[in-house]
């Protein structure tokens, strides 16, 4: 019977050609697999690893069963011959290190998978001898091994890299399809619809078509962190729409010196500055910060276009600078110079 990635929502053109390489054996030793936040990249990666080992590949049954020993050790995430490597709590980079714990170890045999998978989260967050460093391994890894570099943009990733490795690309879902999910599989879901529907269509919203994304909204806490964010970048906006552009001055100026922190609220402030110049292109374009689009069409013109590309410039050049672990209040300033408001 054929291989069925059953568990995917949507991109099933994807699917479809996964499960045809899966049957055929022709599936590349190395994959890119690139999509936002919370779009199942993750989810598509031990997918694709369960239908290569699961018992039942071969077989009458379909594959992956989701049932069989193996199936069920990846999912749960105690597979041995699954190796995750990561940024890390404390980092901002996967640097050299990581990649030579990888290389150690992917001459030891796997355990009980006919394959042995390295995942790398955060691949685009490799620094550029890290990725020289993999370059070595990918060119020919043992026979047994495969590599996925999870990422949410494959063009951070040295072009070397990106020629070794297929790119599988996770499209976003349309609103409509992530709702109808988590409707039917998250009773929180189900709950705001009935008692508090405006919060599930926030988090339908502001998931930008990716499922994981929506339903980590659908958490109390993150609601809150984002509707903060959102109200304090609406703030700054409506300041500067109005010229007020000393209390501007002060809110961005009280964002704190808490890196991740600032880096939130400064992203939250882009998204919404990326929404004003598309609608001042064209009306039909998709939003990802206001929901509302006729309100947003009205406070766009109380900008220029050149005024909101200086302003976005600005943002994203400070978190530039914070990713890059700059100074949070010195960025602060020189994003406030370079915005006018200094």
């Amino acid at each position: 019977m054929p291989t069925r990635f059953d568990t995917i929502v949507g991109n099933k053109q994807l699917c479809d050609r996964l499960a045809q390489d899966v049957d055929r054996g022709t599936l590349s030793h190395a994959y890119i697999v690139e999509g936002p936040v919370g779009s199942g990249r993750k989810t598509l990666t031990l997918a694709l690893i369960s239908a290569i080992c699961c018992e039942h590949h071969g077989s009458e049954t379909a594959s992956p069963c989701h049932q069989c020993k193996k199936c069920k050790r990846i999912s749960d995430g105690i597979s041995p011959d699954i190796s995750f490597s990561g940024v890390g709590s404390d980092r901002v980079t996967i640097g050299i290190d990581t990649i030579r714990s990888i290389k150690e170890d992917i001459y030891t045999a796997p355990n009980e998978l006919p394959i042995k998978a390295f995942i790398i989260e955060d691949a685009d967050s490799m620094t550029e001898h890290a990725q020289n460093a993999l370059l070595l391994i990918l060119e020919s890894p043992p026979p047994y091994v495969m590599f996925f570099l999870i990422c949410k943009n494959s063009t951070s990733l040295l072009e070397t890299v990106r020629s070794r490795a297929p790119t599988l690309r996770l499209e976003r879902l349309p609103q409509k399809d992530v709702e109808k999910y988590l409707l039917e599989n998250d009773s929180r879901a189900r709950q705001l619809k009935a008692e508090d529907p405006k919060r599930l269509e926030f988090a339908v919203f502001h998931g930008e078509g990716a499922i994981g994304a929506s339903l980590s909204l659908l958490n109390s806490k993150s609601y809150n962190t984002l509707a903060d964010s959102k109200a304090t970048a609406q703030k700054i906006i409506s300041l500067l729409s109005s010229r007020h552009r000393s209390a501007a001055f002060e809110a961005l100026a009280a964002l704190g010196s808490k890196r991740a922190d600032v880096s939130r609220q400064l992203y939250c402030l882009q998204v919404a500055l990326r929404d004003l110049i598309l609608l001042k292109k064209a009306d039909g374009v998709r939003l990802c910060f206001f929901e509302n689009r006729e309100d947003a069409a009205e406070l766009a013109t109380h900008f220029s276009s050149s005024s909101l590309f200086s302003l976005y410039d600005a943002v994203a050049d400070a978190l530039s600078a914070l990713e890059a672990n700059a100074n949070v209040r010195l960025t602060l300033i020189s994003m406030m110079q370079n915005a006018g408001l200094i």
